[in-house]
């Protein structure tokens, strides 16, 4: 996954949960199937960020952060 590729919102989402462990991408995407591209000789785009590594997850699940964060960029949608 190269975050740089994505739109905006898609990058700052999986920043916020996918690369801070809060989330995985079966969480948000489940029932979606998609075959995985090759990345041979890419450098994965999922490295932890420096910042984040080490902190402690918050207690919420994964999902009511999602359903947080949603509902502060969409509210009421979700």
């Amino acid at each position: 996954m190269d975050l740089q590729k994505q739109a905006q919102r898609a990058a700052d989402i999986h920043t916020r949960y996918l690369l801070s462990g809060k989330a995985t991408c079966i969480d948000c995407h489940k029932g979606i199937a998609h075959e995985l591209p090759n990345m041979e000789g890419v450098d994965p785009g999922w490295k932890m960020p420096k910042e984040l590594e080490g902190k402690k997850m918050a207690g919420n699940s994964p999902i009511d952060d999602l359903s947080r964060a949603l509902d502060e960029i969409h509210p009421g949608a979700f």
